[in-house]
């Protein structure tokens, strides 16, 4: 079983389609998954079934972490919503804006643990726990984090993007060395998005990475596809946006299998 971390302070690099594509492909394997939307815009809430009116009055992953509780993350358990019949193996921890009032919570001791507390008892019951992130490296990250074995970072091949990925590697390797908080997670790997053909620059930066990670860049890129954001728009899997986009999650989670039993 893997706690994993979907992240990039960069904005707009395609983390919740990875999160949504890698908790699909799992599910259709077969195996059971959670997925936490730790984003106060709650993307992944909304593309797996659920509007924002529809979670105001229910508990959602911001209760869970406020009160350290693992019966209120029980209480925010939803099952996703696609068609496939798959989906049943996905079950969805839910986010809302109020999310954004941990925030402040960072300086209130022991307050990085509040979600490994939240998640640990549920550990058992799913093969795979997947976390996507807001784009920042702050409290909300650090939450996450904590509670993870591994890490994927996820990029477009350009100048800032892959710069957000040399600052998580970095962030990493340095929470790890503060001592007392109990950091063990690893970045398993890094995925390119949005990668668009006989563009220089995405060459460039896609070469860098390589040169920078080696295999832990995961083969192959996703194109830049409208297809992929037309099935975000339609609160559907990246894998309805064609046989390409799905034969690429098909490799990835094969990546991400193998990393993580390691």
């Amino acid at each position: 079983m893997a706690v994993t971390t979907f992240a990039n302070h960069k904005g707009g690099v395609g983390k919740t389609d990875e999160v949504e594509g890698t908790a699909a492909e799992l599910a259709i394997r077969g195996r059971r998954v959670l997925a936490v939307d730790l984003d106060p815009q709650g993307n992944l809430s909304r593309r797996m079934g659920y509007q924002e009116h529809e979670l105001a009055e229910r508990p959602t992953i911001a209760e869970a972490i406020r009160d350290q509780s693992e019966r209120t993350l029980r209480a925010s358990l939803l099952p996703c919503q696609w068609e496939q019949d798959w989906a049943a193996n996905i079950t969805l921890v839910p986010s809302r804006i109020e999310l954004e009032e941990r925030i402040s919570e960072a300086g209130v001791p022991l307050s990085w643990q509040r979600l490994a507390a939240c998640l640990t008892p549920l550990i058992g019951e799913y093969d795979d726990i997947l976390i996507d992130t807001p784009p920042t490296i702050g409290h909300l990250l650090h939450l996450a984090l904590v509670a993870s074995d591994s890490v994927v970072g996820v990029t477009t091949p350009t100048y800032d993007a892959v710069r957000g990925i040399y600052r998580l590697k970095a962030f990493i390797e340095n929470e790890k060395q503060r001592a007392g908080l109990g950091l063990r997670c690893r970045l398993i790997g890094v995925v390119v998005n949005m990668k668009r053909t006989n563009v220089v620059t995405h060459e460039e930066r896609t070469d860098a990475l390589i040169n920078r990670f080696g295999d832990l860049v995961w083969q192959p890129a996703l194109p830049l596809r409208a297809a992929v954001e037309d099935a975000g728009e339609r609160a559907e899997p990246p894998q309805n946006a064609g046989k390409e986009v799905r034969d690429i999650f098909v490799a990835r989670v094969d990546s991400y299998l193998k990393a993580t039993a390691a």
